[in-house]
């Protein structure tokens, strides 16, 4: 069903807390919504034609051992699992899953999902056609064991590697399963996955490569998206906007405030500035020019551009009166990458 355009609610009469067993930060009906150039596609993070909204919905979306700050930086998220280093020589890392996560389709979040992970973005399998971007953490992870109660997966590598950095966004295995073999139960799902993976091993890549056509398409909007294991799950999506609300199951430690998250893509950047200027999103992310920052700075907005790094530098613009908690800092990150951060300035804070 199609989500209207969402405005932030500025003033709230009484900022309600929702939420079940742990106790939710998330202030009823509130929403933010962020003006960008380019739009959702769907395209899994870590291909090389992602876009910045792409990146922003997975970083929204989907959990794993670390995520990135308003600063560009990885910090580790033991919410999400620890992994903790066996053996220096060789190199053997077990990454273990938190106990209680779950997928916002109820599916438990566990081992089963880095395996598969490890299976798409590691150097074991090239040919079984995942498509993905290598994953530096996971250089040299040649050798990968699950667990028997499928909480950890114990990796072997046989090169140095940033293995910190490793399963950052693992999506969901049970849901690659379900969508390429037919399979209507998350538990035979993950079993068929493991089955994949284990005949992979020896010679037969067939299971695994029609997971493989069904793991790149997992974040497709038309086909519905998949399950989320971060602070929102995706609402809706069309070629305007992408809209995110937040995930009642998710129980990590990014817990969100805003109820409803929007991405509009807006590609002439002065009609960019105009929506913000006139209330219609709360935040604008532009590609740097000098007139472009004259024109935010004649109506008012906060203005960052942040320094250059692998892209171009970024101009970022919005208003401190209507979301408190923006702090962009480096180029890439910050603006789009931690909704988690960000709060809605109430009645009280006017």
């Amino acid at each position: 069903m199609r989500v209207p355009a969402l405005a932030l609610v500025a003033a709230l009469a009484a900022a309600g807390l929702v939420g079940c067993a742990t106790q939710s930060r998330i202030v009823e009906d509130s929403a933010i919504a962020i003006g960008v150039g380019v739009p959702f596609t769907g395209v899994e993070p870590s291909a090389p034609d992602a876009t910045l909204a792409d990146l922003a919905v997975a970083a929204a979306t989907l959990s794993g051992f670390s995520f990135v700050d308003e600063t560009g930086a990885s910090v580790p998220d033991p919410s999400f699992g620890t992994a903790t280093l066996v053996s220096e020589q060789p190199l053997v890392v077990r990454y273990t899953v938190a106990d209680g996560l779950r997928w916002s389709d109820g599916a438990p979040v566990d081992a089963v999902d880095l395996l598969l992970d490890w299976a798409a973005r590691g150097p074991a399998f090239p040919g079984a056609g995942f498509g993905a971007a290598p994953d530096p953490g996971l250089d040299g992870a040649r050798g990968a064991e699950l667990s028997a109660d499928r909480k950890s997966l114990t990796v072997t590598f046989d090169a140095d590697a940033d293995w910190g950095a490793a399963f950052r966004a693992p999506l969901p295995a049970h849901a690659a399963a379900e969508r390429a073999l037919v399979i209507d139960d998350p538990e035979a799902a993950k079993d068929a996955v493991i089955d994949a993976v284990g005949a992979a091993e020896h010679g037969d890549s067939r299971a695994l490569a029609a997971l493989a056509s069904a793991w790149t398409s997992l974040l497709d909007p038309a086909l519905g998206g998949a399950p989320s294991s971060g602070p929102y799950v995706l609402d809706s999506a069309d070629a305007d906007a992408v809209v995110l609300a937040a995930n009642e199951a998710y129980r990590g430690e990014r817990d969100p405030v805003f109820a409803r998250y929007e991405i509009r893509t807006i590609a002439d950047p002065t009609a960019t500035i105009q929506a913000l200027e006139i209330g219609r999103v709360q935040a604008v992310q532009l590609a740097w020019n000098k007139p472009l920052e004259d024109a935010l700075r004649r109506i008012g907005a906060d203005v960052a551009v942040l320094p250059p790094g692998d892209a171009p530098s970024v101009l970022i613009g919005w208003f401190r009166h209507g979301v408190r908690g923006f702090a962009p800092k480096a180029d890439g990150a910050g603006i789009l990458w931690n909704p988690w951060a960000w709060e809605p300035v109430t009645a009280e804070g006017l």
